[in-house]
């Protein structure tokens, strides 16, 4: 298991906060895929890297909400149980969501189906 990182910082993707968000609303336009993470979770450690993986292969902007800390009001204003979660949202909106399992968080099945909705909700080439 990839060893805990004090931050997700240099990843490559941006990492949000509270701040970034308005209630449930990121505050961000465009399509993005929203990683709840925690650095302490080892199913969270080891899907990072798969996920930003993805980076350039969907096309959605993917980023971390660093909710390593207990006390981080998003675990509670996205009512995420387990770590990893992935939500999807479409000008500041959620529009979908996977959430993770007990003991294995999210699997590269999810990573596959998180690409078939990012390509659903994108908008077409012109």
């Amino acid at each position: 298991m990839p060893k805990a990182p004090r931050s997700w910082g240099g990843l490559g993707v941006e990492v949000l906060r509270a701040t970034d968000f308005d209630g449930t609303r990121v505050r961000r336009d465009g399509l993005y895929a929203v990683c709840f993470g925690a650095t302490w979770c080892p199913p969270t450690r080891g899907f990072v890297p798969k996920f930003v993986a993805r980076t350039g292969q969907v096309p959605a902007t993917l980023a971390i909400a660093d909710i390593t800390d207990l006390h981080e009001p998003l675990w509670d204003t996205f009512d995420v149980k387990i770590t990893p979660t992935l939500v999807v949202f479409q000008n500041g909106q959620t529009v979908g969501r996977f959430d993770g399992r007990r003991f294995v968080g999210l699997r590269e099945k999810e990573l596959d189906q998180l690409g078939v909705l990012l390509r659903s909700l994108a908008p077409a080439p012109s």
